[in-house]
């Protein structure tokens, strides 16, 4: 029984080691990026007239810009709840990609989690945060990527509310220009973050991607920003998996 308490014991130790790490990155930078974000996504909603509170449930229960963006929208012009749903559905149906390449990521499936668990986690998963595991494989431990994980979700969630809260009661009473401009962080942040990754893959799509986008806006306009993520997307996986770089 001692013996089985003092091999438990370390392990404890490391994944409260790696937990703290992620909330210490949760409250740098992408916890900036995402909070900035939500300054924007808060006035917005304090102009739309939607409540504080619903605020912030729309907040925690999509956690997804592009969804939270079109519940505000929608909801202040009268939709009905099948639009609203079906609108929202399809912005946010990318995302579960992202969780499934996280989950695979972290190897949660090996791990001894319930199923509850298991799906509070995978609500937190955002594209900053899955850059962040995905994109710094040496500076995490492989064995409690999850537990940093976890860290870094809570860092993020509550770096959001402050940025809401700060939106709503604050920056509401700014131009419509300046509110938009925290609202880019999060993309800026995540170029730049896998501009420095370690895989050159990476750096092969974001720069493709950048390329295309240039390219062929002046031909397919809005279309092209749909166009070169896919193609870029296609192009880093083919080369990622044929030319093992």
């Amino acid at each position: 029984m001692k013996t089985l308490h003092l091999r438990v014991l370390p392990e404890l130790v490391k994944m409260k080691i790696e937990f703290k790490k992620g909330i210490k990155q949760g409250f740098s930078l992408p916890g900036f990026a995402m909070g900035s974000a939500m300054i924007g996504f808060g006035a917005l909603a304090y102009e739309s007239n939607l409540d504080y509170f619903v605020t912030i449930a729309s907040m925690l229960f999509l956690w997804s810009m592009p969804g939270m963006i079109l519940f505000v929208t929608l909801i202040s012009s009268g939709a009905s709840i099948i639009l609203m749903f079906m609108s929202i559905f399809l912005a946010n149906i990318r995302t579960l990609f992202i969780v499934l390449s996280a989950f695979l990521t972290m190897n949660v499936a090996s791990q001894k989690n319930s199923f509850l668990n298991k799906l509070f986690w995978a609500q937190w998963v955002s594209p900053t945060a899955w850059t962040v595991i995905s994109t710094n494989p040496d500076k995490i431990s492989k064995n409690y990527i999850f537990n940093y994980y976890k860290g870094l979700a809570v860092g993020l969630v509550v770096m959001c509310f402050i940025g809401l809260s700060i939106g709503y009661f604050i920056f509401s009473k700014l131009s419509k220009e300046l509110i938009t401009i925290p609202i880019f962080f999060i993309p800026l942040y995540l170029m730049i973050l896998m501009l420095n990754a370690k895989d050159k893959i990476y750096i092969i799509t974001i720069v493709f991607s950048g390329l295309l986008l240039i390219v062929s806006y002046p031909f397919l306009g809005d279309w092209s920003i749909l166009t070169s993520g896919l193609l870029s997307a296609i192009l880093g996986y083919v080369t990622g998996r044929f030319l093992k770089i």
